[in-house]
């Protein structure tokens, strides 16, 4: 059993870390973004629960991992749902900004594994894609709020 989670854990990860910058490129409509979105969240799924599974092998040492998972499917689920029901409170474009955000940190908890994966743990490694994934979410935030309607408050004088 922890070979095939192994597996999954290894194929989720590659297919999350080649289809996050297609999904982040594409035009945001149904299409090419939902497509490969729906791919993408299949990955990011994928990769949580095997996560689950093989810091259950090895607890002390997996807990990163865990932590990792756990935060992946929060996002994704938060993400998924924002993007399902688009609600109302959030302003019209409230939801794509939320969307924006929960699925970007989905790339960065891609980017993170990889990374950590490759240095052995390397404290950089656990931090850096976090740094660097918040600078870019902050400055697609900014550009999406910017496309934001103007909303025109009007005042009463009295």
């Amino acid at each position: 059993m922890h070979t095939v989670l192994v597996v999954l854990h290894a194929a989720s990860g590659i297919t999350g870390l080649l289809l996050a910058l297609p999904v982040l490129l594409a035009p945001k409509r149904r299409g090419r973004h939902t497509l490969l979105g729906r791919v993408y969240a299949g990955a990011a799924l994928g990769l949580s629960l095997s996560a689950f599974g093989l810091f259950a092998y090895d607890p002390g040492r997996l807990w990163g991992l865990a932590v990792l998972g756990a935060l992946t499917l929060g996002w994704l689920v938060g993400g998924l749902w924002i993007a399902r029901r688009r609600p109302r409170g959030l302003g019209a474009r409230g939801w794509r900004i939320w969307h924006l955000n929960l699925m970007g940190s989905t790339v960065i908890a891609f980017v993170t594994g990889f990374a950590v994966q490759m240095t052995g743990g390397h404290l950089v490694a656990w931090l850096a894609p976090t740094v660097i994934g918040s600078l870019l979410i902050a400055r697609t935030t900014a550009r999406e709020i910017a496309r934001a309607p103007r909303r025109i408050a009007l005042s009463t004088a009295t």
